[in-house]
């Protein structure tokens, strides 16, 4: 059946139908209830934040080099008469190990030589000695000699003067006296001279014992020892080569400790001194050694080579290095590993080769600090739930970098409500429908515990 509302007679039922269709709407708009966008506010999820004891922690890099670097050069001339069967690159050997020897027959000569002279200049030195005692002796008995020939000359002057003697005793006599004078003369003026020449016979002597001694260090320095337990690097000479004094023979290096010079940013080293213990005393570090300095400031040190991840070394810190490098204006941080090859484990944990890069970090004492996730970081700021429940953001200028986390040396965000949810837009004001987040304790934790 259709309707025909043109009908005059389906009007009534029309008017009614409407009638009933407005109160419908009236009634079920009045019950609609109004959602407050405002009032609910923004949905996210919040950690609170507390304070945490953690090692603060720099990360720089740098290369293994070794402790001793050694260039051995010839010392003398001559033909190598040995030279030892595993002297090849790459080859460890024990400290004083005998290398290479260079053929010491002329050496044994000029030793020879110098000796021979040596003992001569002692001879004639012993000599001039007996004769400054003998001397002592001559003027004692010239001095005797001269007294009695004076005291004989004053006797016979007095009998000439009395006409007891003739002029001829008398002169005689004098002449004896004179003559012992001379005598006693002689012997004082050797007296003088006897000295000198003793100088410089010891002189001689001296110079004597010092060639006897430079052909005894020339004998021994053809005889290359290596002065230290150590790896070689290079070999440049043969058995039977002449090789002539200041040639290179071979280099080797330390292997019982390493070096690393580990280059850290300077905004991060100056930002990680604040966390020593005490500012540097010059007079103190010019006494006791820069290493003495740093150990006591309570750091820590350890290493791990970037070709094998996961594998660490505990290292000493040596001293900072002289400046700043010029051309990626970082601080430079030397530290020492120490028998590295007595902690080698097979398939696990290498020695330490020189060139091999390296990751070095640098801890301080543990310190207080307000831990935030870098991944819950937005533009620079960490976005924080107020009392009232409205966002507000926080600046992580100056705060460290650390793993995965910024440190923060604030007390006052302890308790604080950390937004994690990634909110957008993120408006400060904004009012927050809040609900707690998981913990993340295993990253907490990661961090104390590095």
């Amino acid at each position: 059946m259709r309707w025909n509302l043109s009908a005059k007679k389906n009007l009534p039922i029309a008017a009614l139908a409407g009638v009933v269709l407005m109160l419908l709407v009236v009634k079920l708009t009045s019950s609609t209830k109004h959602s407050d966008i405002e009032e609910i506010g923004q949905l996210a999820q919040y950690q609170v934040l507390a304070m945490r004891a953690i090692r603060p922690e720099i990360v720089g890099y740098g290369k293994v080099t070794p402790n001793i670097q050694l260039n051995s050069l010839a010392q003398v001339s001559g033909v190598i008469t040995y030279l030892h069967p595993a002297l090849k690159k790459g080859e460890i050997f024990k400290a004083g190990t005998l290398l290479i020897e260079v053929d010491d027959s002329d050496y044994q000569l000029q030793l020879a030589k110098s000796e021979a002279g040596l003992a001569s200049a002692e001879v004639e030195l012993a000599v001039k000695r007996t004769a400054i005692k003998n001397n002592q002796l001559d003027i004692k008995l010239s001095e005797h000699k001269l007294r009695i020939a004076s005291d004989e000359y004053r006797r016979l002057k007095r009998l000439f003067d009395n006409s007891s003697v003739s002029q001829a005793e008398l002169d005689k006599a004098q002449q004896n006296m004179l003559a012992q004078q001379q005598g006693l003369q002689r012997d004082l003026n050797q007296k003088n001279v006897l000295p000198l020449e003793v100088k410089a016979l010891q002189a001689q002597v001296k110079k004597a014992l010092a060639d006897v001694n430079k052909a005894r260090i020339d004998i021994e320095r053809t005889k290359i020892h290596l002065p230290f337990t150590g790896r070689i690097h290079q070999v440049n000479v043969e058995r039977a080569q002449l090789v002539s004094k200041g040639a290179s023979l071979f280099r080797a290096s330390d292997i019982k400790k390493v070096l690393i010079n580990a280059q850290y940013t300077y905004q991060s080293f100056n930002q990680f001194s604040g966390f020593f213990n005490r500012a540097p005393s010059m007079q103190t570090i010019s006494e006791q050694g820069m290493a003495s300095y740093l150990k006591e400031q309570g750091l820590e040190a350890k290493v791990e080579i970037l070709a094998q991840p996961g594998v660490y070394w505990e290292a000493s810190i040596e001293r900072l290095s002289d400046e700043i490098d010029p051309q990626s204006q970082t601080v430079g941080v030397v530290v020492s590993i120490s028998d590295s090859y007595k902690q080698i484990e097979l398939g696990e944990k290498p020695p330490l080769l020189a060139g091999m890069r390296a990751k070095v970090t640098l801890s301080a004492s543990e310190q207080d600090f307000v831990v935030v996730p870098r991944y819950f970081i937005r533009d620079g700021h960490a976005l924080i739930a107020s009392d009232e429940n409205k966002l507000t953001k926080v600046s992580l200028r100056g705060a460290i970098k650390q793993s995965g986390s910024f440190l923060i040396d604030n007390p006052e965000l302890s308790g604080a409500k950390l937004i994690t949810t990634d909110l957008f837009p993120a408006i400060e004001g904004t009012r927050l429908n809040l609900t707690a987040s998981e913990q993340l304790t295993d990253v907490a934790n990661r961090e104390r515990h590095q």
